[in-house]
């Protein structure tokens, strides 16, 4: 499925598509020699948010947000296409797929990722309906995310936290790349679904209140069941990743203002103090701290597109 690129031209648009657990996000990205990339049409199109969901629900409901998802970047393009000044921006060659857990995981072992393969018939089936045949490559969100926060935080040893609606990614690096990589079942939607049954808030309510101030009196007691529940599924997987003290920084990526949310709660868990007995910092990989990577974005940039156009001028800028 992967493929590379002619050299009929020095500057390119691709289609970047990133798949998570709970949404889709999808955008168009012009990369130039020696420019920084140029996001434009990013679009992100949530899962429905449903008390319980199996494996097999989960995977409709995403595959419909990835059509949903492809379908805005197509039109994105044509209208873009349909502009004489600007044109050649909206002709896409390339298709880049980021897929996150369960659909794309890392595999050190093996040195080669895994992905779900009906999720990627189901995406390339998609792609082609709405852009005709063009060529696609394959790669998870967590080495994207591994990728940027490296650019954008620096090289120093960290675990880096990718929260995703059902999922959450756990990746200890050091200086030559992720050496380990964990899995829990717990994202943004559980933060939700708790407001919603212990706050007894409906799911727009839940939404607004994300929002809201650490401590707002009438979301502060669901907020703490969630913040214990998320950090302790945080603690078990992080304690057969590192060893106390091996780590000193944590650096969380999340859609906003959730990145902020959890690394708050990592940040302010005792019992995750003694995996960090020389104590530690933990940041939220915040769209701010693309500003010397990326050159134009939206007004409210999505962090998992933005990683993703990092990646991409990497591995297809000239």
């Amino acid at each position: 499925m992967v493929s590379f690129f002619g050299k009929k031209s020095p500057d390119k648009t691709i289609l970047l598509l990133d798949v998570e657990s709970g949404s889709v996000g999808s955008a168009l990205v012009r990369l130039s020699p020696g420019k920084q990339p140029k996001l434009f049409g990013e679009a992100r199109f949530a899962a429905p948010l449903g008390m319980r969901r199996s494996g097999a629900q989960m995977a409709g409901a995403v595959e419909e947000a990835a059509r949903e998802a492809v379908r805005h970047a197509s039109t994105v393009a044509a209208r873009v296409r349909a502009d004489k000044k600007v044109s050649e921006l909206g002709e896409v060659g390339h298709a880049a797929f980021f897929l996150s857990a369960p659909w794309g995981t890392p595999n050190l072992s093996e040195g080669r990722p895994h992905f779900l393969p009906s999720m990627t018939d189901a995406l390339a089936t998609e792609v082609a309906r709405s852009f005709g045949y063009i060529s696609s490559s394959l790669y998870t969100g967590a080495g994207a995310a591994a990728f940027g926060a490296r650019a954008t935080m620096g090289e120093e040893p960290c675990l880096v936290c990718v929260v995703t609606g059902e999922v959450s990614e756990l990746m200890r690096m050091d200086k030559e790349g992720v050496v380990a990589h964990a899995t829990i079942p717990t994202g943004s939607n559980n933060l939700l679904r708790t407001l919603q049954t212990h706050g007894g808030l409906s799911k727009e309510e839940a939404y607004s209140a994300t929002q809201l101030a650490f401590d707002t009196p009438h979301t502060r007691e669901p907020f703490k069941a969630a913040a214990a529940h998320f950090a302790g599924h945080f603690k078990d997987a992080a304690q057969a990743l590192f060893l106390p003290g091996d780590v000193l920084r944590i650096h969380v990526v999340a859609a906003e203002p959730a990145s902020s949310w959890f690394a708050r709660v990592l940040s302010q868990d005792e019992e995750l103090a003694e995996l960090f007995p020389q104590g530690g910092e933990v940041r939220a990989v915040r769209p701010r701290h693309f500003s010397a990577h990326i050159a134009a974005h939206v007004e409210r940039p999505d962090v998992m597109l933005m990683f993703a156009a990092l990646f991409a001028d990497n591995h297809f800028g000239l």
